[in-house]
Formats: structure tokens, sequence, C-alpha cells
């Protein structure tokens, strides 16, 4: 009777056991292993410090509830290269789900626009077996002229996932160094490679688009920007991204990985041989966390402050340099007061590690909270965070 009871209650509590992983959104083995940007991060209380009331905020950034874990969105759609539409395939998915791209070469002859609820994904993981080469042209007749590969336009719960990115321009590279300490020389930061009509982005995030992302993708050689987000978008993030190159690096605001909405988490991305990683025109609660970035971060003109820079490693190249003579894109930069709007002073850089063209760290005390000064960068205060982190996020526990 003893082990008959004892065999009731183990079952009573394996099922409740049960009910309760069925009513969780998180397994053990994924809270183990979570990435920032994935769910289950929530704002942590006990290192919050009263002094700095934008942290609360700056834990909401990204996406809301997170980006979700592969296994839990069900594929819908599976489409071969050469032989099968992108953009056919999104419109014959009506509720939601992913469309997996088998490995191999997909070509763009014009925009794709995502829908909500859509995901596309690469098919095993790995960004370079799925490669788009965007395929069109477009000269400049201003900055609303430029076009993007892929758009998200009043969307929501949209992803791009597991693929690499390819402005395709046979026989023509971007002018580029290689080498972290190869001196500047002409034609290296400029536009129009030899031609006018590369003004193509990447990826476009417009109008209302809200909690959706672009995740473990490689953005190689973008025509213009990389990405861009408008600043009516919200919730988005942008993670271990592989972004390098691009054609058109020069002025009238080109090759930017361009953040201008609110809420939006850049975490774990590479980003090099651009313009400027820009926060600009609109962007408010954006932060910037853990990336290696080899170009200058610019508070380009008119954001709404409240910006959070922490965490990443920035070395800025020797021949980052509008011109020979150019010294104004350090570590950290802004626009200048001829032609840009101010940058807001509420915006937060702390802990990065930096070097500028090989002299050595700059704004990288741990001991020092910088922020932007309109026109310039300076030290804010010399009282960090009580925890020394300003990104004061936990794992959510069940």
């Amino acid at each position: 009777m003893r082990a008959l009871k004892l065999f009731i209650f183990a079952l009573a509590v394996n099922l409740f056991l049960l009910g309760c992983a069925k009513h969780s959104s998180l397994t053990t083995h994924q809270v183990a292993n979570l990435q920032y940007g994935d769910p289950g991060w929530v704002f942590d209380e006990t290192k919050a410090d009263p002094k700095y009331p934008d942290m609360v905020e700056w834990a909401k950034a990204g996406v809301r509830g997170g980006i979700p874990f592969r296994d839990t969105t069900p594929i819908v759609k599976t489409i071969n290269p050469g032989t099968d539409n992108i953009q056919g395939a999104i419109d014959q998915v009506k509720n939601g789900g992913v469309i997996i791209l088998k490995s191999g070469t997909y070509t763009l002859n014009q925009p794709v626009y995502l829908k909500s609820n859509i995901i596309l994904r690469g098919e095993t993981g790995d960004p370079k077996d799925v490669v788009i080469n965007i395929n069109f042209r477009q000269t400049w007749q201003g900055w609303a002229s430029k076009r993007y590969g892929l758009v998200m336009h009043d969307v929501k719960s949209a992803g791009i996932e597991d693929v690499t990115l390819l402005y395709l321009v046979p026989n023509l590279q971007p002018k580029d160094h290689n080498n972290y300490s190869d001196k500047w020389v002409q034609g290296v930061m400029n536009n129009d490679v030899d031609r006018d009509d590369l003004y193509v982005g990447l990826i476009k995030v417009s109008g209302t688009t809200s909690d959706s992302w672009v995740d473990n993708c490689r953005l190689l050689e973008s025509g213009t920007d990389p990405i861009l987000t408008e600043k009516t978008t919200k919730h988005l993030t942008f993670r271990n991204n592989f972004v390098d190159r691009a054609y058109n690096k020069g002025g009238r605001g080109n090759a930017y990985f361009d953040m201008r909405g609110q809420y939006i988490l850049v975490t774990g991305n590479t980003i090099k041989r651009i313009r400027h990683l820009a926060i600009e025109m609109g962007a408010k609660y954006v932060v910037v966390y853990n990336n290696h970035i080899e170009v200058d971060v610019n508070f380009h003109q008119g954001d709404l402050g409240h910006n959070l820079v922490e965490n990443n490693t920035i070395r800025v190249p020797e021949w980052h340099r509008a011109d020979a003579k150019h010294d104004n894109w350090q570590v950290f930069a802004t626009g200048n007061s001829r032609q840009h709007s101010p940058a807001s002073d509420e915006n937060m850089l702390y802990k990065n590690i930096t070097d500028l063209r090989g002299l050595g760290a700059k704004y990288a005390d741990p001991n020092i909270v910088y922020k932007v000064l309109k026109y310039k960068i300076g030290a804010y205060s010399a009282e960090p965070p009580i925890h020394n982190t300003f990104y004061a996020i936990k794992k959510q526990q069940h």
C-alpha cells in the first residue's frame, strides 16, 4: 500500500510539472542558453539605480517577448532557388509562419515586401548557405529615391534569419581597405564608385513596423545603407549579423547602419567598412550593446535622446576619414552645426573598449559615464550605475 501511495504521489508530481512546462514559454535548456534578444529576459529590479531612470526603458528595447525560438513557429512553406519566387511565396502565406529557403542562390530583380507574422529563414542555420543577390539599380535623385532589397513596411512580428544578402554588381567591387592601419586614399569613403546607379540598400524597416527582427544574417556590399529604420518604427532587434562593405560611403546620407526608431536593440553584430552606425532623426531608447564595430558611432542629427551605447568594442581605422585631413569621426561622433541638427544631451556611453586610428582608447574609462553634448562628446558623471551596467536585465524565473 505504501509503495502504491508513493507511486501515485510521484505520478501526480510529474503531471503537475508537465503541466507547468506546457504553460511555460521556455524550457530549462532554453533558459540556460539564452542570448540577448531571446524570450525570457526581463528588467532586473535589483540592479536599478535611481540616478538613472532610463534603465527601466532600456530593458524594454527590442522585440517584445523576444525573437521567437527557432522551433516555436511552424514552417508553412519551403522554396527552392532558381524555381521559386520569394515574393510569390510570401504572398501565398495567409496566416503567417516560417518560409524556409533551401540552400543555394536567389536573385531579386525588384524589392521584396514582407508581411506580418512571416519569417524568412535559411535552411541550415548557416547564412553562407543561402545567398540572396539583389540585382537592380537606382540612380541618385535625392534621399527618398533610394531602394532596398527586403522591405518591412507597416508589419508586425516579421523576421529575416540565417541568410546572406549581397548587392550584386558584376565585375565591380566597393573601394575598400583590408587592413586596420592602412592610410586614407581618395575614393575609399566616396560615393558613386565609377557609376551613379548603385543607390540600393539591403533592408528597410519603415512605417509602423514593430516587433520585427534581423538575426544571424550576413549583409554584404550594400549599394547604400545595409539597414535603415524609419523614426516611426518600434521594438526592433538586430542581432548577430555580420555587416561589411558598401559602394557609396560618401555624403548625402549613405552607407549607414541607420537607427531612427524607438526601443531598438542592436546586439552581437560585427559592423565594418560602411560610413557610420548612426543614431539619429527620432531615435529614442536605442540600445547598442555588446557589438564589434569598426566605424564611428555617430549621433548624426536630431535624435530624441535616451539612447545607450554600452559594452561594445569600437575601433575606428586609420582610413575612416572623409578626406586626408578629416579627423571628426572619432569613436563617438556627431554632425556639425553647419549641416545637422544637434544631438540630444540625454544619450549615455559607458564601458566601451575603444581605439581611435591606432592612437589608443577614447571615451573608454570604465569609471566614467560619457554623454553626447549637442556637437561634442564629454564626461557626464564619475558615478557609474551602482551595479556597473545600464542594461540591467535578467533571465526570467519560472
